[in-house]
C-alpha cells in the first residue's frame, strides 16, 4: 500500500499501532522478517514503512533528514490518525523516530531504538572501536559483494549471522536510490538535533547499542537514556551496529520487555 506521499508500507494485525523505521539503505524487510514471526500473536498493529527514497518509496523532491521527517509525519498521521502508538527505529531509522516523536507530540507512548543516530554529522560522532568474534568460518557463494560490509558491521561472525544479514539487509542495498542517498548523506541534520540530544524522555525509551559500533558509536546514546526519566539502556559487549543480527534472541526478549513496560505506562494516562 502507498500513501498520498507515495511512501510504501504494510500492516499487520490489530490494537495499538508500533511503527517500524529501518535502517539507512535498507527497506521494510529488515524490520518485518525479524519482528513479525514473534509479534504476530501480541495485541499490537504493526506498521512497516520504507522510508523515502528507499525500498519501494518515492524519494523526496530534496535530500534531505527535514523533508524526509516532514514526509513521513505525513504519512504516518494519513495511516493511524491522532491514535497513539510506538516506534521502533534502528540506525537512520532510530533518528528520524527521535525527530517524529517530537513532532507527534504527546501522540507516541513508546520509543524502542537499536543502533541509533544521534548525531548526523559522521565526523562529530563519538566512534566505538570493532571487534570481531569468530564463532565458525563463513562460506560465502551468493552476495559475496556484500560480505565486507557484513564483517563491517558485525561483531559476531557466523555462517548464521551472514545468511540473516542477507535475509534482513541485502535485499534493500540491493535496490536503493543511490543519487538520493549521497544527497541525504549530505543533508542529513535536522533543525532541531541540538535539541534532541538533550531531551529528557519521559516516555519508555529503550536503547540497545552495541559497544563496537563503528558506524553510530555508544556513548551519546548512554548519554540520551541516562539523562531521560524514561530511559533505559541496554549496552552489549562484543556488538557491532546491527543489533539484530550479532544479538537476536536478547533483541526479541528486550522488545517484549519494552512492550510490557509501554502497556503499564498507557494505563497510567
Amino acid at each position: 500500500m502507498k500513501t498520498s506521499q507515495l511512501v510504501d508500507y504494510e500492516v499487520f494485525g490489530a490494537g495499538t499501532p508500533i511503527v517500524f523505521l529501518h535502517g539507512m539503505a535498507l527497506n521494510r524487510e529488515s524490520n518485518r522478517l525479524f519482528f513479525e514471526p514473534f509479534l504476530r500473536t501480541s495485541d499490537y498493529q504493526r506498521i512497516y514503512l520504507d522510508i523515502p527514497g528507499m525500498g519501494a518509496s518515492a524519494p523526496t523532491s530534496q535530500a534531505t533528514g527535514q523533508q524526509v521527517a516532514e514526509t513521513l509525519f505525513r504519512a504516518i498521521r494519513e495511516i493511524i490518525g491522532e491514535q497513539s502508538f510506538v516506534f521502533y527505529g534502528h540506525s537512520f531509522g532510530g533518528y528520524m523516530a527521535q525527530v517524529l516523536t517530537e513532532m507527534f507530540a504527546g501522540q507516541v507512548i513508546g520509543l524502542f531504538l537499536t543502533g541509533s543516530v544521534v548525531t548526523a554529522d559522521k565526523s562529530k560522532r563519538l566512534l566505538a572501536k570493532p571487534t570481531q568474534v569468530i564463532v565458525d568460518q563463513v562460506e560465502v557463494t551468493a552476495d559475496a559483494h556484500y560480505y565486507d560490509d557484513f564483517l563491517t558491521m558485525s561483531s559476531q561472525i557466523s555462517q548464521a549471522n551472514w545468511e540473516t544479514y542477507r535475509r534482513l539487509i541485502v535485499p534493500g542495498l540491493k535496490t536503493v536510490n543511490h543519487a538520493f542517498l549521497q544527497e541525504l548523506h549530505q543533508h542529513y541534520t535536522v533543525a532541531n538535533e541540538d535539541q534532541l540530544r538533550q531531551k529528557n524522555y519521559r516516555i519508555p525509551l529503550t536503547m540497545m547499542i552495541g559497544k563496537n559500533d563503528q558506524v553510530v558509536g555508544y556513548q551519546e546514546q548512554c548519554q540520551l537514556a541516562e539523562q531521560s526519566e524514561g530511559g533505559e539502556l541496554f549496552l552489549l559487549s562484543r556488538t557491532g551496529h546491527n543489533v539484530m543480527i550479532d544479538r537476536p534472541v536478547l533483541t526479541k526478549l528486550v522488545f517484549q520487555n519494552f512492550l510490557t513496560t509501554v502497556a503499564t505506562f498507557s494505563k497510567g494516562l
